[in-house]
């Protein structure tokens, strides 16, 4: 859930699509932690995106190793970023893209779209079948995101607009049919 404080579901960035790419996307290393967080703080009203990145670090049935990444700025700074963590949709395995974050300095320059362009080609890499994301309707078609209930009979846990419930396939296969099930951090039923 990307913008987990909103209910139309908006997030703490919109890019640029053709802003220039000067961005610099990796994986997330421990010493990124607290970058990371500043990040969250800075595009977010609270500390709730802050807060379930570190929520979800620790929940290992949640965590999928080398799937947070962070798109540097051209200094070296981490600018931007995204996460995938399991979820599951019906008993099949997914991915949900949630938290994504861009400092303010970054927004509307290409570092969102970077870093979560890297992070769908890491969980493909990884053998990744579908990825879920509650988000802005205009911002997530761009990576092949499309509305999950109409297209795939994916249905979100609680009621959210379609348009803004989202679901990509990863691997080209069908993706599974069900209602999604968030890890215990998002606080979803």
């Amino acid at each position: 859930m990307s913008g987990t404080g909103t209910p139309d579901g908006a997030h703490g960035h919109e890019d640029d699509p053709g802003a220039p790419d000067i961005w610099r996307p990796r994986p997330e290393t421990t010493a990124d932690r607290p970058a990371v967080r500043r990040v969250h703080l800075a595009a977010f009203e609270t500390p709730g995106e802050a807060d379930l990145v570190e929520a979800l670090r620790r929940d290992p049935a949640a965590w999928l190793p080398g799937l947070s990444w962070v798109a540097d700025a051209p200094d070296g700074t981490p600018a931007a970023h995204a996460l995938l963590t399991r979820c599951q949709v019906g008993e099949e395995p997914a991915v949900a893209l949630a938290p994504c974050a861009v400092l303010p300095a970054y927004q509307r320059c290409g570092a969102g779209a970077a870093v979560i362009r890297a992070l769908l080609a890491a969980a493909r890499a990884a053998g990744e079948r579908t990825a879920i994301v509650l988000g802005h309707p205009s911002y997530y078609p761009r990576f092949g995101f499309v509305p999950a209930a109409s297209r795939y009979g994916i249905l979100p846990p609680r009621p959210w607009p379609e348009e803004a419930f989202l679901a990509l396939p990863l691997d080209g296969s069908p993706p599974p049919r069900g209602t999604v099930r968030y890890a215990a951090a998002f606080g979803i039923g």
